[in-house]
């Protein structure tokens, strides 16, 4: 059950000084969540389940329409910004969990999955319309349709000041190195080395920064 902005303030599991919560934000369980000092939420934020860890840092601005979902674990440090439209999903298994490092930026409609573990350090810049896939279909079952295939998972970590430009898509079990720029509108599918420029499709190393 959501309850009211008077009312979340209260119900946080803790919650920190200068908090502000839009009333039409709808929060579950907002007892589940611990909130730090100087955090504006704004209206058409929606945290739809209940988390098993829910940690919001401090100076943390979360823009209009940022939709939230899973029951695993959410970590936002301090200093990090969600603009509008950005979309997380925790996963609901043990091992997944979204943790975002402190000072990390997600452009409108980034889209984060943490099924298969993501991990992002500080000092990222996620452009919009990012997808950072820890999960997807088992395209390898052919006897049923894909769409009713179990999911596979697997992790994706993102090493600290990491840029990944607009409508690229990381692919699990992907390790990114510090310091890399992601080309916009590439596909990532294996491990960069730090301060790499990858690019294209499957993306591959253009030149060190």
């Amino acid at each position: 059950m959501s309850v009211s902005m008077t009312d979340l303030r209260k119900q946080f599991s803790a919650c920190g000084e200068n908090v502000i919560v839009d009333p039409n934000a709808i929060i579950h369980a907002p007892q589940c969540l611990s909130v730090g000092n100087n955090v504006t939420i704004m209206h058409g934020f929606h945290l739809h389940d209940a988390l098993r860890i829910g940690r919001i840092g401090n100076d943390v601005t979360i823009y209009p329409n940022v939709f939230i979902q899973g029951s695993s674990e959410l970590i936002i440090e301090d200093h990090v910004t969600l603009y509008p439209g950005v979309y997380l999903s925790t996963g609901n298994s043990e091992k997944s969990f979204i943790h975002i490092g402190h000072h990390s930026h997600f452009a409108p409609n980034a889209v984060l999955y943490g099924h298969g573990g993501l991990t992002i350090g500080p000092y990222c810049n996620i452009a919009s319309h990012v997808v950072l896939a820890t999960v997807g279909h088992d395209h390898h079952v052919t006897d049923i349709p894909m769409a009713l295939a179990p999911s596979v998972a697997g992790p994706i970590t993102l090493e600290q000041d990491i840029w990944i430009g607009a409508n690229a898509t990381i692919i699990a079990n992907t390790h990114i190195a510090q310091g890399c720029v992601i080309g916009a509108n590439s596909v990532l599918t294996k491990d960069t080395k730090p301060r790499g420029i990858y690019m294209g499709i499957p993306a591959k190393w253009v030149k060190d920064r």
